[in-house]
């Protein structure tokens, strides 16, 4: 079955991942260049070693936002590449807001 623009991975949403493990993610990558051609997505994943909160740039995320289980952390010093067949099940969409502080710690750690 071919994959179509409406099933790739979005901007600022949170899917379960398969990288090294199975492991929870948002997509930090672009919109303008979400098409089928596009096999892989960056990523940050998301920890729930609450203690990297501290690490400037990185963002807390509680569980309304992830719908994990747990309260979280996005670790922007560990932006992945995901391919598009590894990536397993999408379980939100982060507001605006949240995924613009996640912005700001990227720009930050890239010194964008």
């Amino acid at each position: 079955m071919a994959t179509t623009g409406d099933d790739l991975p979005r901007r600022g949403e949170v899917w379960w991942v398969q990288v090294d493990k199975r492991r929870p993610a948002v997509v930090v990558q672009t919109d303008k260049v979400r098409e089928p051609r596009v096999r892989s997505f960056l990523v940050v994943p998301l920890t729930s070693r609450l203690h990297l909160e501290g690490m400037p740039g990185n963002v807390r995320l509680d569980r309304r936002d992830t719908r994990l289980a747990k309260t979280s952390v996005a670790n922007v010093y560990d932006v992945q590449k995901v391919l598009r067949a590894d990536f397993i099940e999408r379980l939100s969409a982060l507001s605006g807001d949240r995924m613009g502080v996640i912005a700001d710690g990227l720009r930050l750690v890239f010194d964008l």
